[in-house]
């Protein structure tokens, strides 16, 4: 019985002891126009967030719900893709704001910003054709049209985070996907 006890007690104790054992370093400091940028991009990819669950929501509707909440569901990715323009002009900004660097760093910036181009021109034409779509009584046409049109923004919004992961490599600047802890390795 006094081995149970004493076992007990020695795993107890050896609990906090693993905690202690393993080490958790901040993220680097980021030069102020580095820090501005990713500030900027992380606001843009809550956006593009809105999108792209906007699109699973529409994908996931589209065979067994009402034509009246494919029409809502159109409603919502108007909203969203026209949040998408309004919020592409700061990361922009930011990204002209970082000084000069290596060949690869200007490489990357200026694939990142012909990422925004393309972006902004997706965005636009997404809240163009979803503005149609969500007109009443076009709810049918949501369901048969409405998922292509969001597959393209989709699709376009995946080539912009290439661009971004890209550039965020090129200035050694750690980037996380949304809601990930930070990397007990850092340093």
């Amino acid at each position: 019985m006094k081995r149970y006890v004493l076992l007990a007690v020695l795993l107890f104790a050896a609990a906090p002891l693993a905690a202690q054992a393993s080490i958790v370093l901040p993220d680097k400091e980021l030069a102020p126009e580095h820090a501005r940028f990713k500030d900027a991009a992380y606001v843009l990819r809550d956006t593009l967030f809105g999108v792209t669950s906007a699109a699973a929501r529409l994908r996931r509707d589209f065979s067994a719900t009402s034509a009246a909440s494919l029409t809502s569901r159109a409603r919502d990715m108007v909203r969203a893709c026209e949040a998408v323009g309004r919020n592409t002009a700061a990361p922009r900004a930011a990204v002209r704001g970082v000084p000069e660097g290596t060949r690869l760093q200007e490489r990357e910036r200026t694939r990142l910003l012909a990422a925004y181009d393309a972006l902004d021109a997706a965005a636009a034409a997404c809240a163009r054709e979803f503005g149609t779509l969500a007109e009443p009584g076009r709810g049918e046409e949501v369901r048969g049209y409405g998922n292509r049109h969001a597959s393209t923004m989709v699709e376009q919004i995946r080539r912009y985070e290439r661009a971004l992961d890209g550039y965020f490599r090129a200035l050694d600047i750690p980037n996380r996907p949304r809601g990930a802890r930070p990397d007990p390795l850092a340093g």
